[in-house]
């Protein structure tokens, strides 16, 4: 890639490899316009600016990353969830737009029934905890995971957006049965897919997120049910729980909270696709948002 070039010129050069190799077509607007500091419309208003050397060779080596295989939220680390910038690495998933559901369903709930504390299980880079204690500020967040590595991130995270919340090292609720501590509500996007779904995920996923926040056994149910069997010792009285799930799974997962919270309310909510993705289970009269 020759210097003095235009965006415009550039971004066109790019986007016949783009096409060319299948690849999204996005991708090269937001490496350069995150890396140059500007909102989408101010990039396509800047076509006719001449790069600097510097800025050029910069998206040429994270353009190489991203031909190579790699996600533009790793190369920027850098991933949107919930209105705010998230730092990311290849030790946390990318965050999905599906986990926003959750989040918005969980603060749905809050806004009509506020409570006082808030556990997020199998946290990873802390989207959801930090999205919680920004929407609320007066809650008490915690949050945990198995990863030293993802807590380190999910603490960066909490700095940066000045959200306090009191992380973890725990596998699933061990810490918290140990110290007898309780919560109102608790949520969880825990590792949920399926050895076998493998061969139908891609390849950008498999190459680069950390397969311990992704897969889990018994047909990716096993964290549900250590998960379920071991929440009442961690709750209070009264609760509202709320996990992601894989669209395959609303039933077993609804089966396992009913025959371990028989007097409570279990239903299915299904995301934006009228897919299965989120199990909803409370003993509050207020707790059903479906």
């Amino acid at each position: 890639m020759p210097n003095k070039r235009t965006i415009g010129a550039l971004l066109h050069e790019v986007a016949q490899i783009l096409k060319a190799r299948n690849l999204d077509l996005n991708a090269a607007e937001i490496l350069l316009e995150t890396r140059l500091g500007l909102k989408r419309t101010e990039l396509w208003s800047s076509f006719d600016r001449v790069l600097e050397e510097k800025h050029e060779l910069q998206f040429k080596a994270d353009f190489d990353r991203y031909l190579n295989g790699e996600p533009v939220q790793y190369i920027l680390n850098i991933a949107p969830f919930y209105g705010y910038d998230f730092y990311v690495d290849q030790n946390v998933l990318i965050p999905r737009p599906e986990t926003e559901e959750l989040v918005l369903l969980c603060e749905q709930f809050l806004k009509k029934n506020p409570q006082k504390t808030v556990l997020d299980v199998c946290t990873g880079s802390g989207i959801i905890a930090i999205s919680l204690k920004k929407l609320f500020p007066e809650l008490a967040v915690s949050a945990s995971d198995i990863s030293f590595q993802a807590l380190a991130v999910a603490q960066k995270n909490s700095l940066a957006l000045n959200a306090p919340v009191n992380f973890v090292e725990t596998d699933l609720l061990e810490a918290f049965k140990h110290e007898k501590q309780t919560f109102d509500v608790i949520v969880a996007n825990p590792p949920y897919i399926a050895e076998r779904e493998k061969q139908e995920m891609s390849t950008y996923v498999l190459a680069n997120e950390p397969e311990l926040a992704l897969f889990a056994e018994n047909n990716g149910l096993a964290i549900y049910e250590r998960l379920i069997k071991d929440l009442p010792e961690v709750l209070d009285d009264k609760f509202w729980i709320a996990v992601e799930i894989g669209y395959t799974q609303g039933e077993a997962v609804q089966a396992l909270f009913a025959s371990t919270f028989p007097e409570a309310k279990t239903y299915i909510h299904k995301d934006i696709n009228q897919k299965d993705r989120i199990v909803v289970c409370s003993n509050l009269l207020n707790g059903d948002m479906n």
